[in-house]
Protein backbone atom coordinates (compact mmCIF):
# COMPACT_ATOMS: atom_id res chain seq x y z
CA UNK A 1 0.00 0.00 0.00
CA UNK A 2 1.07 3.13 -1.15
CA UNK A 3 1.43 6.35 1.44
CA UNK A 4 0.11 9.53 0.76
CA UNK A 5 3.15 11.26 -0.78
CA UNK A 6 3.77 8.23 -2.51
CA UNK A 7 0.05 8.90 -4.08
CA UNK A 8 1.05 12.34 -4.27
CA UNK A 9 4.36 11.29 -6.45
CA UNK A 10 2.75 9.34 -8.61
CA UNK A 11 0.44 11.95 -10.13
CA UNK A 12 3.18 14.00 -10.28
CA UNK A 13 4.77 11.68 -13.02
CA UNK A 14 2.17 10.80 -14.75
CA UNK A 15 1.32 14.61 -15.73
CA UNK A 16 5.28 15.79 -16.24
CA UNK A 17 6.14 12.09 -17.66
CA UNK A 18 3.26 9.99 -19.24
CA UNK A 19 1.14 13.21 -20.20
CA UNK A 20 4.09 16.17 -20.57
CA UNK A 21 1.42 18.49 -19.43
CA UNK A 22 3.08 22.09 -19.80
CA UNK A 23 1.53 22.71 -16.50
CA UNK A 24 3.26 20.44 -14.69
CA UNK A 25 5.79 22.75 -12.55
CA UNK A 26 3.05 24.21 -10.95
CA UNK A 27 2.31 20.83 -8.81
CA UNK A 28 1.71 20.57 -5.26
CA UNK A 29 -0.64 18.99 -2.87
CA UNK A 30 -3.01 22.02 -3.11
CA UNK A 31 -2.78 23.14 -6.52
CA UNK A 32 -6.77 23.08 -7.94
CA UNK A 33 -7.02 20.66 -11.23
CA UNK A 34 -8.66 23.10 -13.55
CA UNK A 35 -7.43 26.44 -12.25
CA UNK A 36 -3.75 25.96 -11.36
CA UNK A 37 -2.50 22.56 -13.77
CA UNK A 38 -5.19 23.78 -16.40
CA UNK A 39 -6.52 20.07 -16.13
CA UNK A 40 -10.20 19.87 -18.25
CA UNK A 41 -12.40 17.22 -16.87
CA UNK A 42 -11.15 14.96 -20.03
CA UNK A 43 -7.54 15.37 -19.07
CA UNK A 44 -8.80 14.49 -15.34
CA UNK A 45 -10.11 11.00 -16.72
CA UNK A 46 -6.64 10.75 -18.54
CA UNK A 47 -4.68 11.14 -15.61
CA UNK A 48 -6.85 9.02 -13.85
CA UNK A 49 -6.20 6.27 -16.04
CA UNK A 50 -2.75 6.22 -16.43
CA UNK A 51 -2.69 6.18 -12.32
CA UNK A 52 -4.87 2.69 -12.64
CA UNK A 53 -2.44 1.49 -15.44
CA UNK A 54 1.04 2.49 -14.50
CA UNK A 55 0.97 2.32 -10.60
CA UNK A 56 -1.91 0.91 -10.00
CA UNK A 57 -3.90 3.88 -8.78
CA UNK A 58 -7.89 2.45 -9.11
CA UNK A 59 -10.80 4.25 -8.36
CA UNK A 60 -13.98 2.63 -8.14
CA UNK A 61 -16.26 3.48 -10.70
CA UNK A 62 -18.74 5.45 -8.53
CA UNK A 63 -16.40 7.71 -7.56
CA UNK A 64 -15.10 8.42 -11.30
CA UNK A 65 -18.99 9.61 -11.89
CA UNK A 66 -19.78 11.09 -8.80
CA UNK A 67 -16.60 12.36 -6.70
CA UNK A 68 -15.77 16.15 -6.94
CA UNK A 69 -11.96 16.25 -7.68
CA UNK A 70 -11.03 20.29 -7.33
CA UNK A 71 -7.17 20.00 -5.94
CA UNK A 72 -4.67 17.55 -6.24
CA UNK A 73 -4.81 16.94 -2.31
CA UNK A 74 -8.85 15.68 -2.61
CA UNK A 75 -7.71 13.28 -5.75
CA UNK A 76 -4.42 11.59 -3.57
CA UNK A 77 -6.87 11.49 -0.49
CA UNK A 78 -9.43 9.30 -2.80
CA UNK A 79 -6.53 7.39 -4.62
CA UNK A 80 -4.97 6.40 -1.02
CA UNK A 81 -8.16 5.45 0.28
CA UNK A 82 -9.25 3.39 -2.40
CA UNK A 83 -6.32 0.97 -1.87
CA UNK A 84 -6.86 -2.41 -0.72
CA UNK A 85 -5.74 -2.48 2.55
CA UNK A 86 -3.92 -5.56 4.33
CA UNK A 87 -6.37 -7.50 6.69
CA UNK A 88 -4.18 -6.81 10.06
CA UNK A 89 -6.85 -8.51 12.15
CA UNK A 90 -6.75 -5.20 13.83
CA UNK A 91 -9.40 -2.79 14.31
CA UNK A 92 -8.88 0.71 15.92
CA UNK A 93 -8.43 3.52 12.88
CA UNK A 94 -7.80 6.98 14.42
CA UNK A 95 -5.70 9.74 12.39
CA UNK A 96 -2.21 9.18 11.57
CA UNK A 97 -1.09 12.30 10.12
CA UNK A 98 -1.37 14.65 13.10
CA UNK A 99 1.70 17.21 12.57
CA UNK A 100 4.18 16.08 15.20
CA UNK A 101 7.75 16.53 15.27
CA UNK A 102 9.46 17.14 11.60
CA UNK A 103 12.76 15.04 12.30
CA UNK A 104 10.30 12.30 13.37
CA UNK A 105 8.17 13.03 11.02
CA UNK A 106 10.56 12.32 7.87
CA UNK A 107 11.66 8.92 9.17
CA UNK A 108 8.29 8.06 9.97
CA UNK A 109 7.78 8.60 6.30
CA UNK A 110 10.17 6.55 4.87
CA UNK A 111 9.37 3.38 7.42
CA UNK A 112 5.44 3.99 6.04
CA UNK A 113 6.92 3.30 2.23
CA UNK A 114 8.61 -0.06 3.35
CA UNK A 115 5.51 -2.99 3.54
CA UNK A 116 5.00 -4.75 7.12
CA UNK A 117 6.97 -2.33 8.59
CA UNK A 118 5.59 -0.49 11.93
CA UNK A 119 6.34 3.05 11.95
CA UNK A 120 3.99 4.41 14.98
CA UNK A 121 6.51 3.23 17.96
CA UNK A 122 9.19 5.62 16.27
CA UNK A 123 6.73 8.47 18.17
CA UNK A 124 7.27 6.81 21.47
CA UNK A 125 10.73 9.35 21.89
CA UNK A 126 8.10 12.62 20.97
CA UNK A 127 6.24 12.94 23.69
CA UNK A 128 8.94 13.99 26.36
CA UNK A 129 11.26 15.03 23.58
CA UNK A 130 13.99 18.21 24.53
CA UNK A 131 12.66 21.52 25.50
CA UNK A 132 15.39 23.95 24.80
CA UNK A 133 14.95 26.55 28.05
CA UNK A 134 17.25 29.47 27.74
CA UNK A 135 19.14 31.99 29.86
CA UNK A 136 16.11 34.32 29.73
CA UNK A 137 13.70 31.25 30.97
CA UNK A 138 12.44 31.21 27.12
CA UNK A 139 10.88 28.01 25.93
CA UNK A 140 12.16 26.57 22.31
CA UNK A 141 11.46 24.24 19.89
CA UNK A 142 14.38 24.31 18.54
CA UNK A 143 17.81 25.95 19.01
CA UNK A 144 21.72 25.35 17.23
CA UNK A 145 22.71 22.88 20.54
CA UNK A 146 19.65 20.28 20.00
CA UNK A 147 20.96 17.24 18.17
CA UNK A 148 18.82 14.36 17.10
CA UNK A 149 21.18 11.10 18.32
CA UNK A 150 18.31 9.59 21.10
CA UNK A 151 16.06 9.18 17.36
CA UNK A 152 19.17 8.72 14.96
CA UNK A 153 20.50 5.55 17.40
CA UNK A 154 16.67 4.20 18.04
CA UNK A 155 16.26 4.39 14.49
CA UNK A 156 19.52 1.92 13.70
CA UNK A 157 18.25 -0.26 16.87
CA UNK A 158 14.61 -0.26 15.79
CA UNK A 159 14.93 -0.67 11.77
CA UNK A 160 18.95 -1.40 11.04
CA UNK A 161 18.81 1.80 9.32
CA UNK A 162 22.04 4.26 9.65
CA UNK A 163 21.24 7.84 9.25
CA UNK A 164 24.21 9.78 8.25
CA UNK A 165 24.24 14.03 8.76
CA UNK A 166 25.71 15.13 5.49
CA UNK A 167 25.34 18.68 6.59
CA UNK A 168 28.76 19.75 7.86
CA UNK A 169 29.43 22.85 9.89
CA UNK A 170 32.49 23.18 9.52
CA UNK A 171 31.78 24.40 5.86
CA UNK A 172 30.36 27.51 4.75
CA UNK A 173 26.75 27.80 3.47
CA UNK A 174 27.29 27.35 -0.70
CA UNK A 175 30.12 24.56 0.39
CA UNK A 176 27.18 22.48 1.76
CA UNK A 177 24.74 23.74 -0.93
CA UNK A 178 26.85 22.12 -3.09
CA UNK A 179 26.77 18.95 -1.41
CA UNK A 180 23.31 19.07 -1.23
CA UNK A 181 22.55 19.36 -5.00
CA UNK A 182 25.00 16.26 -5.64
CA UNK A 183 22.73 14.09 -3.28
CA UNK A 184 19.21 15.18 -4.67
CA UNK A 185 20.90 14.99 -8.39
CA UNK A 186 22.31 11.66 -8.14
CA UNK A 187 19.80 10.23 -5.26
CA UNK A 188 19.20 6.50 -5.41
CA UNK A 189 16.15 4.50 -5.13
CA UNK A 190 15.03 3.98 -0.97
CA UNK A 191 17.28 7.03 -0.21
CA UNK A 192 15.92 9.81 1.33
CA UNK A 193 17.44 13.14 1.83
CA UNK A 194 17.00 15.75 4.36
CA UNK A 195 17.27 19.31 4.87
CA UNK A 196 16.64 21.79 7.53
CA UNK A 197 15.05 24.87 6.08
CA UNK A 198 13.71 28.28 7.12
CA UNK A 199 10.24 28.06 5.97
CA UNK A 200 9.44 31.63 6.32
CA UNK A 201 11.93 32.06 3.17
CA UNK A 202 8.97 30.24 1.42
CA UNK A 203 6.25 32.32 1.35
CA UNK A 204 3.99 30.16 -0.55
CA UNK A 205 3.94 27.27 1.85
CA UNK A 206 1.84 27.50 4.70
CA UNK A 207 3.21 28.57 8.24
CA UNK A 208 0.61 28.56 9.94
CA UNK A 209 2.62 29.48 13.61
CA UNK A 210 3.98 32.37 10.98
CA UNK A 211 7.35 31.99 12.77
CA UNK A 212 10.19 33.89 11.65
CA UNK A 213 12.47 32.30 11.38
CA UNK A 214 10.88 28.81 11.11
CA UNK A 215 13.21 25.85 11.08
CA UNK A 216 12.01 22.58 9.49
CA UNK A 217 12.63 19.49 8.18
CA UNK A 218 11.55 18.31 4.77
CA UNK A 219 12.73 15.61 2.52
CA UNK A 220 13.80 16.58 -1.40
CA UNK A 221 14.20 14.56 -4.15
CA UNK A 222 14.97 15.01 -8.61
CA UNK A 223 12.88 16.01 -11.15
CA UNK A 224 13.30 15.11 -15.32
CA UNK A 225 14.25 18.96 -15.31
CA UNK A 226 17.75 19.96 -12.74
CA UNK A 227 16.59 23.21 -11.70
CA UNK A 228 13.29 21.94 -10.26
CA UNK A 229 12.96 19.71 -7.23
CA UNK A 230 10.51 17.33 -5.45
CA UNK A 231 9.58 18.26 -1.56
CA UNK A 232 7.87 15.94 0.42
CA UNK A 233 6.93 17.36 3.77
CA UNK A 234 5.69 14.83 6.03
CA UNK A 235 5.10 16.90 9.60
CA UNK A 236 2.49 19.12 6.89
CA UNK A 237 1.53 16.83 4.58
CA UNK A 238 2.47 18.53 1.73
CA UNK A 239 4.14 17.72 -1.71
CA UNK A 240 5.14 19.45 -4.55
CA UNK A 241 7.64 21.05 -7.57
CA UNK A 242 9.46 23.68 -6.03
CA UNK A 243 12.34 25.61 -8.00
CA UNK A 244 15.88 24.29 -6.60
CA UNK A 245 17.25 27.79 -6.14
CA UNK A 246 14.48 28.64 -3.69
CA UNK A 247 15.14 25.69 -1.97
CA UNK A 248 18.78 26.86 -1.46
CA UNK A 249 17.96 30.30 -0.48
CA UNK A 250 15.99 28.83 2.27
CA UNK A 251 18.84 26.86 4.07
CA UNK A 252 20.81 29.87 3.62
CA UNK A 253 19.55 31.63 6.83
CA UNK A 254 21.72 31.28 10.35
CA UNK A 255 18.99 30.01 11.96
CA UNK A 256 19.11 26.83 10.27
CA UNK A 257 21.73 24.52 9.93
CA UNK A 258 21.22 20.56 9.27
CA UNK A 259 20.51 17.66 6.97
CA UNK A 260 20.99 13.69 6.69
CA UNK A 261 20.53 11.22 4.40
CA UNK A 262 19.86 7.38 4.39
CA UNK A 263 18.45 4.49 2.81
CA UNK A 264 15.68 2.34 4.03
CA UNK A 265 17.01 -0.53 2.32
CA UNK A 266 17.16 -3.49 3.97
CA UNK A 267 15.19 -2.07 6.47
CA UNK A 268 13.80 -4.73 9.14
CA UNK A 269 10.39 -4.44 11.60
CA UNK A 270 11.81 -3.99 15.17
CA UNK A 271 11.66 -6.79 17.24
CA UNK A 272 9.42 -6.74 20.57
CA UNK A 273 12.42 -6.67 22.58
CA UNK A 274 12.97 -3.48 21.02
CA UNK A 275 9.92 -2.23 21.30
CA UNK A 276 9.93 -2.82 24.70
CA UNK A 277 13.21 -1.34 25.67
CA UNK A 278 12.31 1.83 23.52
CA UNK A 279 8.77 2.42 25.24
CA UNK A 280 11.05 2.39 28.63
CA UNK A 281 13.42 4.74 27.46
CA UNK A 282 10.64 7.35 26.60
CA UNK A 283 8.26 6.32 29.49
CA UNK A 284 8.81 8.55 32.37
CA UNK A 285 6.48 8.76 34.92
CA UNK A 286 6.39 11.28 37.45
CA UNK A 287 7.94 13.59 35.25
CA UNK A 288 6.34 15.90 32.64
CA UNK A 289 8.95 18.29 31.35
CA UNK A 290 7.05 20.18 29.12
CA UNK A 291 5.15 21.33 32.00
CA UNK A 292 7.81 22.13 34.58
CA UNK A 293 9.19 23.87 32.52
CA UNK A 294 7.14 26.53 31.58
CA UNK A 295 6.01 26.29 35.81
CA UNK A 296 9.32 27.28 36.05
CA UNK A 297 10.02 29.89 33.83
CA UNK A 298 6.76 31.59 34.84
CA UNK A 299 8.00 31.30 38.51
CA UNK A 300 11.41 33.06 37.30
CA UNK A 301 9.06 35.70 35.70
CA UNK A 302 7.33 36.56 39.00
CA UNK A 303 10.11 36.56 41.18
CA UNK A 304 11.74 39.15 38.53
CA UNK A 305 15.14 37.53 38.61
CA UNK A 306 16.84 34.50 36.30
CA UNK A 307 18.97 31.68 37.28
CA UNK A 308 22.30 34.30 37.15
CA UNK A 309 20.08 36.60 39.30
CA UNK A 310 19.49 39.31 36.72
CA UNK A 311 16.49 41.44 36.11
CA UNK A 312 13.55 39.55 34.33
CA UNK A 313 10.38 41.98 33.88
CA UNK A 314 7.26 39.96 34.16
CA UNK A 315 6.65 41.58 30.41
CA UNK A 316 9.04 39.25 28.91
CA UNK A 317 6.84 36.23 29.96
CA UNK A 318 5.03 35.76 27.10
CA UNK A 319 8.29 36.19 24.40
CA UNK A 320 8.87 33.43 26.70
CA UNK A 321 6.12 30.99 25.78
CA UNK A 322 5.50 31.62 22.73
CA UNK A 323 6.44 28.56 21.34
CA UNK A 324 4.97 26.99 23.47
CA UNK A 325 1.79 26.10 20.58
CA UNK A 326 4.25 24.27 18.62
CA UNK A 327 5.68 22.41 21.60
CA UNK A 328 2.22 21.36 23.06
CA UNK A 329 1.27 19.38 19.45
CA UNK A 330 4.17 16.91 20.40
CA UNK A 331 1.53 15.60 23.10
CA UNK A 332 -0.44 13.90 20.11
CA UNK A 333 2.46 11.13 19.84
CA UNK A 334 0.56 9.86 23.25
CA UNK A 335 -2.41 8.59 20.24
CA UNK A 336 0.26 6.55 18.46
CA UNK A 337 1.63 5.00 21.77
CA UNK A 338 -1.77 3.91 22.82
CA UNK A 339 -2.68 2.67 19.62
CA UNK A 340 0.34 0.80 18.89
CA UNK A 341 -0.68 -1.28 22.39
CA UNK A 342 -4.75 -0.92 21.80
CA UNK A 343 -4.56 -2.99 18.33
CA UNK A 344 -1.98 -5.33 19.50
CA UNK A 345 -4.62 -5.88 22.45
CA UNK A 346 -7.38 -5.66 20.75
CA UNK A 347 -8.56 -3.51 23.51
CA UNK A 348 -12.03 -1.83 23.65
CA UNK A 349 -12.31 1.35 21.15
CA UNK A 350 -14.42 3.33 22.70
CA UNK A 351 -11.78 3.71 25.68
CA UNK A 352 -9.46 4.74 23.43
CA UNK A 353 -11.26 7.64 22.06
CA UNK A 354 -12.09 8.70 25.68
CA UNK A 355 -8.51 9.05 26.11
CA UNK A 356 -7.89 10.86 22.58
CA UNK A 357 -10.16 13.34 23.58
CA UNK A 358 -7.86 13.47 26.98
CA UNK A 359 -4.64 14.00 25.02
CA UNK A 360 -6.64 16.58 22.76
CA UNK A 361 -7.62 18.45 25.70
CA UNK A 362 -4.02 18.58 27.03
CA UNK A 363 -2.43 20.20 24.19
CA UNK A 364 -5.24 22.64 23.86
CA UNK A 365 -5.27 23.52 27.63
CA UNK A 366 -1.65 24.72 26.52
CA UNK A 367 -3.26 27.67 25.06
CA UNK A 368 -5.15 28.53 27.82
CA UNK A 369 -1.99 28.56 29.55
CA UNK A 370 -0.35 30.71 27.21
CA UNK A 371 -3.62 33.11 27.23
CA UNK A 372 -3.30 33.51 31.02
CA UNK A 373 0.48 34.18 30.98
CA UNK A 374 0.09 36.92 28.71
CA UNK A 375 -2.98 38.00 30.68
CA UNK A 376 -0.56 37.98 33.70
CA UNK A 377 2.42 39.98 31.94
CA UNK A 378 -0.57 42.68 31.05
CA UNK A 379 -2.14 43.12 34.63
CA UNK A 380 0.64 41.85 37.11
CA UNK A 381 -2.85 40.39 39.15
CA UNK A 382 -1.71 37.32 41.99
CA UNK A 383 -5.41 36.13 40.98
CA UNK A 384 -4.30 35.40 37.60
CA UNK A 385 -1.20 34.29 38.75
CA UNK A 386 -2.75 31.30 41.12
CA UNK A 387 -4.79 30.52 38.68
CA UNK A 388 -2.09 30.42 36.17
CA UNK A 389 -0.35 27.70 38.13
CA UNK A 390 -3.78 25.51 39.21
CA UNK A 391 -3.59 25.20 35.15
CA UNK A 392 -0.64 23.75 35.38
CA UNK A 393 -1.48 21.39 38.17
CA UNK A 394 -4.38 20.24 36.33
CA UNK A 395 -2.04 19.34 33.27
CA UNK A 396 0.51 17.57 35.50
CA UNK A 397 -2.20 15.51 36.76
CA UNK A 398 -3.71 14.99 33.05
CA UNK A 399 -0.41 14.37 31.63
CA UNK A 400 0.35 11.79 34.51
CA UNK A 401 -3.01 9.80 34.08
CA UNK A 402 -2.33 9.25 30.46
CA UNK A 403 1.21 8.17 31.08
CA UNK A 404 0.20 5.72 33.99
CA UNK A 405 -2.42 3.96 31.19
CA UNK A 406 0.12 3.96 29.16
CA UNK A 407 1.84 2.15 30.97
CA UNK A 408 -0.89 -0.35 32.20
CA UNK A 409 -1.57 -1.57 28.75
CA UNK A 410 2.13 -2.15 28.13
CA UNK A 411 2.36 -4.31 31.11
CA UNK A 412 -0.29 -6.38 29.95
CA UNK A 413 1.32 -6.54 26.68
CA UNK A 414 4.46 -7.50 28.15
CA UNK A 415 2.29 -10.21 29.66
CA UNK A 416 0.60 -10.97 26.44
CA UNK A 417 4.01 -11.79 25.06
CA UNK A 418 5.47 -13.92 27.27
CA UNK A 419 7.47 -16.41 28.34
CA UNK A 420 10.06 -13.95 26.54
CA UNK A 421 13.37 -12.33 26.58
CA UNK A 422 12.74 -9.73 29.18
CA UNK A 423 12.65 -6.48 27.98
CA UNK A 424 16.22 -4.69 28.85
CA UNK A 425 15.52 -1.49 30.36
CA UNK A 426 17.06 1.70 29.29
CA UNK A 427 16.74 5.64 29.50
CA UNK A 428 18.00 8.55 27.81
CA UNK A 429 20.63 9.27 29.66
CA UNK A 430 21.96 6.02 28.71
CA UNK A 431 21.82 7.04 24.89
Amino acid sequence: MQTKQQVSECIYRVLAERMSHPSASAFHSDAHLRDDLGLDSSSVLQLLVHLELDHGLALPEEAVMNQDLDTVRQLLEVLHAAQPRPDTGKILEYEEDIKLHCFVSCLSEAIKRRAGLEHRVLYFGVWDSEIVVDERLTLSYHSPTIKHDFFVEWYARLYGVTIEPWYDPRLDKDANAARLVSLVERREPDQHILVMLDMYQLPERVNEFNKDPFPHYLMLGPTARPEAWMVYDPDYRWEGVLQRDRILHAMQHPSVAGGYVFSTRGAHSPSREQIGAYLEACLVLGDNPMTTATRRSVTAHLAGRDDAGRSLPLSHLPEALDELPILAIRKYAYEHGLAFFWRELNLREDEFEGWCDEIARLVKTYKLVQFQAIKLAATGDRRVADGLFELLDEQDARETRIKRRLHEVYGRWLDAIAPATPVARTSRASL
